[in-house]
């Protein structure tokens, strides 16, 4: 049984666009800087579009344009992603705590020293 989304990541699956996965491919910890995200940027483009949401390399990846017009640049809109996607680098992706980078098993993450302890296990070095 998949489990509802919180308020902020519904809305953010609302905006997806019609052609895109209405997936948000990240994290529990991260939801909480997703949904502050959507209320800043709600402000600053009440229409914005997403195309993808993901985590790369340990830092959230937050494709949107401000509107459906691809020719609209907004330049408070892109740097409010841009500061979510910095601040994504120091939040666990599991639990939202203060957390630093980590390699495992070839994939880079952002998480707390515990869960990088419990996802290294004994068979990878974190």
């Amino acid at each position: 049984m998949t489990r509802p989304h919180p308020d902020g990541i519904s809305r953010i699956i609302s905006r997806i666009a019609p052609d895109w996965p209405k997936t948000i491919d990240v994290g529990p910890g991260r939801f909480p800087l997703l949904a502050r995200l959507d209320e800043r940027l709600s402000k600053v483009a009440p229409h914005y579009v997403v195309h993808q949401v993901k985590s790369k390399f340990g830092s959230l990846c937050f494709y949107a344009q401000s509107s459906d017009d691809p020719q609209d640049y907004n330049e408070a809109f892109v740097d409010t992603i841009r500061a979510a996607e910095w601040e994504s680098t120091s939040v666990c992706e599991e639990c939202g705590d203060p957390a630093g980078t980590y390699t495992i098993g070839l994939w880079v993450w952002t998480l707390c020293p515990r869960h990088a302890s419990e996802r290294s296990g004994p068979n990878n070095a974190a």
